[in-house]
């Protein structure tokens, strides 16, 4: 058996247990790592719909004066779960108590325009394009399967994005002005990822796992080159096709090789079957599995089995210091719990409207012009609308404290926040430790 899958190394002292409730704050889930298929309140899984709050509209009834705000998110395709969590945090964020449209922006409301981005890029070009022709002041974006592709439309157009989903590494050195993100770097939670397998499990040999698509393989990446930083070695990789009815020559391959961990990111769909085969071969006893956080969920456990998840480690971002406060006002608005990227799009529309405010006019210039100051220290700490627009309108600087992180920028546009190493036991999310973002940083 693989260290560590009984034995915690010492850190197990630190341990809380994550109910159904609590793991949707640590999943709100750092950027979107591939087509998972999953859509559940508690934090992922499950219904795939979600009845009349499903696909894409006009999203608003704000009148022709209204401010327009887009929303480019995947409502269709492998993530479409994650648009209708965008949309109704994004709601939660202009009509919930202190919001946007609540206590109103510059005299005026916002009014959401969407667009499907679904996970090609095509298609985000064009919804982009048809923001762009409607007037958007700015949006708030898509997945990482399509960002890169909307980098030099954005600059170009002078459209800024805010991404409430959009972890890959592909954008670490390009954003800052039309390019922000409200969900930290893979970069970021893969050193999470490979700090734990490292410094607390032990390991020193690292396989690498991913789905054959571009977000998947930049947060698996990311870590292997981290746990090589540490001292690790990454001994193979192997990209796992969707599609596949079975990956028992992965698994097979991943036994024949001294792997004592290998870094899985592969969505619901294809981790499930990875994980159906990786247990059926007994390959349980050769190499721990360390997950990406998009199934870190109660119900991908539900699903798998609880004797099959068991052991099993992975990562997802600690709740930013406002998130109770945000799933309190999600539930009154909408009576379900936030899903995955939730926190982080009520996040991304609350800056957005403060960015208005600051700037004193709802241009294209305001999120550009306005969003690293007032997501950074030095002012008053606010955690609504409401809170920084008083303090805005009585002349004072804000730092705007966040539910999905606490939302302080780079020059990059990329906030950093922490993240909690977790275990599978009993059926449970088990947080072992978090790692404070400064900890993060200094690696």
């Amino acid at each position: 058996m693989p260290r560590g899958a009984e034995d915690d190394r010492g850190s197990m002292g630190r341990r809380t247990y994550i109910k159904a409730g609590s793991v949707a704050a640590l999943a709100g889930l750092a950027g979107c790592t591939g087509d998972s298929d999953s859509d559940t309140d508690a934090g992922s899984g499950g219904d795939g719909s979600d009845g009349g709050d499903e696909g894409s509209g006009d999203g608003g009834d704000g009148g022709s004066q209204a401010i327009k705000v887009g929303n480019l998110s995947p409502f269709s395709g492998g993530l479409g779960w994650i648009g209708p969590n965008s949309r109704r945090a994004v709601t939660t964020a202009l009509e919930g108590e202190g919001g946007v449209n609540t206590e109103g922006v510059l005299d005026n409301t916002v009014e959401i325009v969407e667009q499907d981005s679904e996970t090609k890029p095509q298609p985000a070009i064009s919804g982009f394009k048809t923001l762009d022709s409607q007037g958007v002041v700015t949006m708030v974006g898509p997945s990482s399967t399509v960002m890169p592709s909307l980098v030099d439309p954005a600059q170009n157009a002078g459209l800024s994005i805010v991404s409430p989903m959009t972890g890959t590494i592909q954008l670490n050195d390009t954003g800052g002005e039309y390019i922000w993100r409200t969900v930290p770097s893979d970069s970021i939670g893969a050193r999470a990822q490979a700090k734990f397998a490292y410094e607390e499990l032990g390991y020193r040999k690292m396989a690498l796992a991913y789905k054959n698509d571009k977000g998947s393989q930049s947060f698996s990446k990311a870590s292997g080159e981290h746990f090589k930083f540490l001292g690790g070695e990454v001994v193979t990789e192997v990209a796992l096709d969707p599609g596949a009815s079975s990956y028992r020559s992965a698994v097979q391959k991943l036994q024949d090789t001294d792997a004592e961990v290998v870094s899985m990111t592969a969505g619901t769909e294809v981790a499930g079957l990875f994980i159906k085969n990786y247990v059926e071969a007994g390959a349980k006893e050769d190499y721990q599995l360390t997950l990406g956080n998009d199934v870190l969920t109660p119900d991908f456990i539900e699903e798998m089995g609880a004797d099959v998840m068991e052991g099993m480690v992975g990562q997802a971002p600690a709740p930013g210091p406002a998130y109770d406060q945000f799933r309190e006002k999600h539930n009154a608005v909408h009576d379900k719990e936030p899903g995955p990227f939730a926190a982080s799009a009520y996040d991304a529309m609350t800056l957005i409207g403060l960015a208005f405010v600051a700037e004193g006019e709802a241009t294209r210039e305001a999120v550009p012009n306005q969003l690293g100051t007032i997501g950074n220290a030095p002012g008053k700490k606010v955690s609504s609308f409401a809170e920084g627009k008083k303090a805005l309108e009585n002349g004072e600087e804000i730092n705007y404290v966040g539910a999905g992180n606490p939302q302080n920028f780079d020059e990059e546009g990329d906030p950093l926040g922490p993240f909690s190493a977790l275990r599978a036991k009993d059926g449970s999310w088990e947080k072992v430790l978090t790692y404070s973002a400064e900890e993060l940083a200094q690696d």
